[in-house]
């Protein structure tokens, strides 16, 4: 279970809650968000003075605040620094060559997985996802192929007491989570069928530094009618150990 910081800044943490919730909409009154997050009108309307004038959030003429790019630029500016991103990047594109689907890497923050780079699919019909896009580990693909290989002290910190669900197909149940993160380990790879968003499905695979820690996880997400038994087992699948094996070791030596 997580421990609460010894030194939290309380003001600080509430203005990273007020990004974060900033984040999710694309423009709301000091009114709903307050009720959102729990906090008075007058301390919420201080923290976004502050980060109006820092330039991360905007004010409207009708006093709706909504966020600036000035967060994305500092997230972009931290992609740039990721190694693995780099590295992956050629293999990403042989992927998605080999595939015809669209490519992700992604690493784990906090109790969710992040894009960091994406390869879109040529197909007309094709999910739609970001670079820097969020979604929560246990119902993803990439964030099973990661749980999956953690240490379970690691595992036991991450994992949510109840799982919500996104979809009716989202595994909530902890036992049944726990299997199938053991049918990932036992097979090397993780699948997503509609658990996050109705119509997504994605195969994924986890990547290991040079200490043999898993790093990241690599994966192809496909539209639903796509995602075919002899799809996975023909191409994907396939396609995706080969690669993920290979990047594994390209990126060892880089780090090593």
């Amino acid at each position: 279970m997580s421990t609460r910081p010894a030194y939290l800044t309380a003001t600080l943490a509430k203005g990273l809650d007020v990004l974060e919730a900033l984040s999710e909409v694309e423009e709301t009154g000091l009114s709903e968000l307050a009720r959102r997050l729990g906090v008075s009108g007058p301390t919420l309307f201080r923290i976004l003075a502050t980060l109006a004038a820092r330039g991360y959030v905007q004010k409207s003429a009708a006093s709706r605040y909504r966020l600036t790019l000035k967060a994305w630029e500092i997230g972009a500016k931290t992609v740039r620094r990721i190694r693995l991103r780099d590295v992956a990047r050629p293999f990403m594109e042989r992927l998605a060559a080999a595939t015809g689907e669209t490519v992700h890497l992604s690493v784990m923050q906090g109790d969710g997985i992040v894009i960091v780079d994406k390869i879109d699919s040529p197909h007309p019909v094709r999910v739609d996802t970001f670079v820097g896009q969020r979604a929560p580990a246990y119902c993803s693909a990439t964030g099973k192929a990661i749980l999956a290989f953690l240490p379970s002290a690691s595992l036991a910190d991450i994992l949510p007491r109840s799982y919500a669900r996104h979809t009716a197909a989202t595994i909530a149940d902890r036992a049944a989570f726990e299997r199938e993160l053991a049918d990932v380990r036992r097979t090397g790879w993780a699948k997503n069928r509609e658990e996050w968003r109705d119509g997504v499905c994605a195969a994924a695979v986890p990547l290991f530094d040079s200490s043999g820690a898993v790093a990241a996880s690599l994966s192809v997400t496909v539209p639903t009618p796509r995602f075919t038994q002899s799809a996975l087992r023909e191409k994907l699948v396939p396609a995706l150990k080969k690669t993920g094996a290979a990047l594994t070791d390209e990126f060892a030596r880089a780090r090593g």
